[in-house]
């Protein structure tokens, strides 16, 4: 019996903690998907927000597919990777090459030539973390199968554990 309710003890104990996680999880994609359907191009959660690299322009460096994480910076210098909205309201993440009154230029690494001049406020932060492959599943996560399985995945982790439990205490209890 003190097996039994250790492992049951350790089992709710992972299994709200699996929850927690899950919902700290689920509340960060609704808040970023509300954010961007009000119309910010990269929502932030403590000056951090995320991109998805879609080009090959600045291979080898950052892979297409690949999740960047951005971090608003107070300032930025030239050879930083940065994200900026340029004129047509896209994010683009390029190499800074220059940064003189206001005003920045960027350059793709694998381009041969840079980019249309912007505003340095229109610069949303510098790439700070790359993983390779993980963007593709973020993009896939954001359709309506990718929303279903991960509610059907929530579902399986506050639900099944408990599930679990009560069939094996049936078990032991003899019923």
């Amino acid at each position: 019996m003190r097996i039994n309710n250790a492992a049951a003890k350790l089992t709710r104990a992972v299994s709200a903690l699996a929850a927690a996680l899950f919902l700290l999880v689920a509340a960060l994609f609704c808040y970023t998907a509300a954010a961007r359907a009000a119309g910010d191009p990269m929502p932030t959660v403590f000056g951090w927000g995320n991109a998805v690299v879609l080009s090959g322009s600045m291979e080898p460096e950052l892979p297409v597919g690949a999740l960047l994480l951005i971090h608003r910076e107070e300032s930025y210098a030239p050879g930083e990777i940065v994200t900026y909205e340029d004129k047509d309201g896209d994010l683009v993440t390029h190499r800074l090459i220059s940064l003189e009154n206001g005003r920045a230029a960027a350059k793709g690494d694998a381009n041969n030539t840079s980019d249309a001049e912007f505003p340095a406020s229109q610069i949303y932060g510098k790439v700070r973390v790359v993983l390779p492959g993980v963007g593709g599943t973020i993009l896939w996560l954001r359709t309506p199968p990718g929303i279903c399985t991960v509610l059907l995945i929530g579902g399986i982790l506050l639900f099944f554990p408990e599930f679990i439990m009560r069939k094996v205490g049936k078990t032991h209890d003899g019923a």
